[in-house]
């Protein structure tokens, strides 16, 4: 997949703001979150659960969850950032969160639009239009769960939902629990650097305020830039010799990474051979299934982390067979 593509999906979190921190796995449900419409204004009334056919995602952890709830045979439009299931693929595009294609989602008619939490004035658009529209935050682990509530009680899947959630909740559980207990290195996340300078500039790490920093908490480690409050503060060579961290894991989301790639990509952490982690062969590469996107597959990136911190911990099977450590 295209680095474009990785590339956008970090600037929606750049443009939300700082991410919703969390503690504790989340049990709490919100309210319906529907945006009303003025008095009067029946355009904007949603349909009762069972009428809602026509469904457009504004998001791709809203395309992921409504897919994952079995509503994707609802979904009739999703955002040009939605790559996932492989099913969305031919779906009509409405552009993105920054530019969306309003005329486009409005002509697809659609008894519901779904948009992320954040996302500044999309939902008043939307709702100026007459469009029913109902927003989730998953800006945080918390933020999927809660979803997960919202979308099953407004498309009349509260089952399933309540299923998933108790899944995913015992899967992130058991990865914490294997790791409690355990020494916490200190650990330092990169997001999408560009391989092609083959040098460590402008780094998008992750910061403390956000779902990456939960998911390393839960596998076991302590996020380095722990006194961020940005999602996805960039940072530089000489900050990384500064943090030294135990552990570096770093993600090219969507991205196959060759044989003569790989030892481009080692090469460059020779630039601080000074840090801990790569003293010690500590460094990781997070390759093409590993997403991040804050729905259904962050219990996968949440074990692909697990396996980086504490490799002793899990054994060599599951969703993590694309790490790769500077010990290759």
């Amino acid at each position: 997949m295209a680095r474009e593509y990785w590339l956008r999906w970090m600037v929606f979190f750049v443009l939300m703001g700082a991410l919703a921190g969390g503690c504790g796995l989340p049990t709490p449900e919100r309210d319906n979150a529907f945006q009303s419409a003025p008095a009067g204004d029946s355009s904007n009334s949603p349909l009762p659960p069972g009428q809602i056919r026509r469904i457009v995602s504004m998001a791709p952890s809203i395309t992921e969850t409504l897919f994952a709830l079995g509503c994707g045979d609802r979904v009739v439009a999703v955002t040009d950032f939605c790559e996932y299931p492989p099913e969305v693929r031919n779906l009509p595009r409405v552009g993105g969160y920054v530019n969306p294609n309003l005329e486009a989602v409005l002509r697809l008619r659609p008894d519901l639009v779904v948009a992320p939490a954040g996302a500044e004035d999309l939902p008043a658009k939307l709702k100026a239009m007459g469009l029913p529209v109902l927003t989730v935050d998953h800006r945080s682990i918390e933020g999927v769960f809660d979803s997960l509530s919202i979308l099953g009680k407004a498309l009349g899947v509260e089952r399933r939902a309540e299923e998933l959630s108790a899944t995913w909740r015992k899967r992130l559980d058991t990865i914490a629990q294997r790791c409690r207990g355990q020494p916490r290195p200190r650990v330092l996340v990169v997001v999408d650097r560009p391989l092609e300078t083959g040098r460590l500039q402008n780094l998008c790490a992750a910061g403390s305020d956000g779902f990456l920093n939960r998911l390393v908490e839960l596998a076991g480690g302590e996020n380095v830039i722990g006194d961020s409050a940005v999602a996805f503060p960039i940072i530089s060579a000489e900050t990384v010799l500064r943090l030294n961290p135990d552990v570096i894991i770093e993600i090219q989301a969507g991205r196959e990474i060759s044989s003569e790639r790989h030892s481009e990509w080692l090469a460059a952490w020779q630039e601080v051979k000074e840090v801990s982690a790569v003293q010690n062969g500590r460094v990781y590469l997070l390759g093409k299934d590993v997403p991040v996107v804050p729905g259904p597959r962050m219990l996968d990136l949440a074990e692909s982390l697990g396996r980086c911190i504490h490799p002793e911990l899990f054994d060599a099977s599951g969703p993590s067979r694309s790490v790769t450590s500077g010990e290759k």
